[in-house]
């Protein structure tokens, strides 16, 4: 999967484009569609939210599309491959089998028996582009609201996932530093 340039089009394209946007004209919210492929496959696992590619049009009558290069596969090949390995040996719901899982992370990618996991990933990094972009994205047009939207989602996944720990402080640590 990772040894080509990958195409978004459609509504995942303009939401990409849109991600890596500058939104206060000096910072976008990530650098580089690969920043946007990486972390939406977590955030798409750990949503369980998995999507399709499409083909849709904008409001102009045009399709959309963006790419990622090979070169940015290759210089982030040690994150694409964790993220990948982690969804291939967490996902339970695909897999119930762990032994199965070890090799649908490690043996099957290299062995190239791996076009359903691939196409499994993909829906994960396509499903995590649309929570990305509704949580820090949609309706946000100042810069208090980029940072409200991203105080919010940190606050959602600190919720879902930390709720055992005792980083009571950890949220108002997150909003000074966004603020700074």
């Amino acid at each position: 999967m990772f040894d080509k340039e990958y195409s978004f089009k459609g509504t995942h394209a303009q939401k990409v484009i849109n991600l890596t946007a500058k939104f206060n004209d000096t910072t976008p919210i990530f650098k580089t569609n690969i920043d946007v492929f990486i972390t939406a496959a977590i955030v798409g696992y750990l949503y369980q939210t998995k999507a399709e590619p499409n083909n849709e049009k904008s409001k102009d009558g045009k399709t959309q599309a963006t790419k990622i290069f090979l070169e940015a596969f290759n210089s982030h090949q040690t994150d694409l491959y964790f993220a990948y390995r982690l969804i291939m040996l967490s996902d339970k719901r695909n897999e119930p089998n762990f032994e199965q899982r070890v090799n649908k992370a490690f043996k099957y990618f290299y062995q190239g028996e791996n076009e359903t996991d691939v196409k499994l990933f993909e829906s994960y990094v396509l499903g995590g582009i649309d929570i990305l972009h509704e949580k820090l994205i949609e309706n946000a047009s100042t810069t208090d609201d980029y940072v409200m939207k991203l105080y919010n989602f940190i606050e959602d996944i600190h919720s879902r996932y930390y709720q055992d720990s005792d980083d009571s402080n950890l949220s108002e640590e997150l909003l000074k530093i966004a603020r700074s």
